[in-house]
């Protein structure tokens, strides 16, 4: 199965959050922490569930502040 990752920056204190958001949707995702000071996370995930994590990463976008970045933490732009 062929897997991406998306990298995402977001205040420290609601990585645990955001982790528990994602891995209560078992098997659509799975993140790590890549930087827990700068609070940098990567999302892998099938690339079929793409829609999928869309859209939840839009919802957890209402309770939290999160911004996709770059693997090295820079703005990510969507062209």
């Amino acid at each position: 199965m062929e897997t991406a990752n998306r990298y995402y920056q977001l205040a420290n204190r609601d990585i645990v959050y955001m982790k528990y958001i994602l891995e209560a949707h078992e098997g659509l995702t799975m993140m790590s922490t890549i930087d827990g000071k700068r609070g940098i996370v990567r999302v892998n995930y099938p690339v079929c569930f793409a829609d999928q994590v869309d859209s939840m990463m839009q919802a957890l976008g209402q309770e939290i502040q999160v911004t996709e970045v770059t693997e090295a933490g820079e703005p990510c732009s969507k062209a």
